[in-house]
């Protein structure tokens, strides 16, 4: 008798663990939006209720793998550790892609059918053009940059006799933040302007003067600027 009994209590246990984890899964959610006032206390809330409740979905989940036959129990395991994942990146990126391309068939409020008018608009409209070509340079021009420059930096660090300091000094910008790099390379792009009566900062500027050339808006020059944006993010 106590051989079926084992089984059916801990299947009534896991039940209601799981809809324990669906009552706290949904009472937070609402208690969230009860806190819209209070932006600390939301932020403290939304981490200790979400790291229990992920914690107490695992556990149940798990438990309720482990009672599977063996046979299924390691593909079951699987999909409880990797389901819920899948279903959060279908949540967060196939939904919103999916809605984007209704999106792009309908008017500016959404509420009327306009077909391939603004696809039409995309691909004639000049500064639209203007996107695409820098989004392509970026990709091509960035993408080809880091790999080859990277490949060539290696190989030439790996055969030095100073190869821990080499890759120290390489690997140094990746530990600063694009805001760091953005101040940075402001200075080295500085430009004073036309007429003002204060010395160039910039680092560029002040060798292409040295070399007897004319100081220039680096960034604000037509279509070579997005080389010298790219030339940030190479870096």
């Amino acid at each position: 008798m106590d051989q079926y009994q084992k089984p059916a209590v801990r299947i009534l246990t896991l039940a209601a663990l799981l809809i324990l984890t669906a009552v706290v899964l949904a009472g937070g959610f609402v208690l969230l939006q009860n806190m819209q006032d209070s932006k600390i206390l939301m932020t403290l809330f939304a981490v200790i209720w979400g790291l229990f409740s992920v914690a107490l979905l695992y556990y149940v989940l798990n438990s309720i793998a482990q009672t599977m036959p063996r046979k299924i129990r390691s593909v079951t395991v699987a999909i409880v550790f990797a389901g819920p994942a899948i279903l959060i990146l279908f949540w967060a990126l196939v939904l919103p892609t999916l809605r984007s391309l209704r999106l792009s068939f309908m008017d500016a409020t959404g509420s009327k059918f306009v077909g391939l008018d603004n696809y039409a608009f995309a691909f004639t409209d000049p500064i639209m053009l203007e996107s695409f070509r820098n989004n392509l340079l970026w990709m091509f021009f960035g993408t080809l940059s880091c790999v080859v420059l990277g490949i060539i930096i290696a190989v030439l660090a790996d055969k030095s006799k100073r190869e821990r300091l080499i890759k120290s000094l390489i690997f140094m910008p990746m530990a600063i933040s694009f805001v760091g790099a953005g101040v940075i390379w402001k200075f080295i792009y500085a430009y004073k302007g036309e007429g003002v009566n204060i010395a160039d900062i910039g680092l560029l500027n002040a060798i292409v003067t040295a070399l007897g050339g004319q100081a220039q808006a680096w960034l604000l020059i037509p279509f070579w600027n997005t080389f010298f944006l790219i030339a940030i993010m190479v870096w």
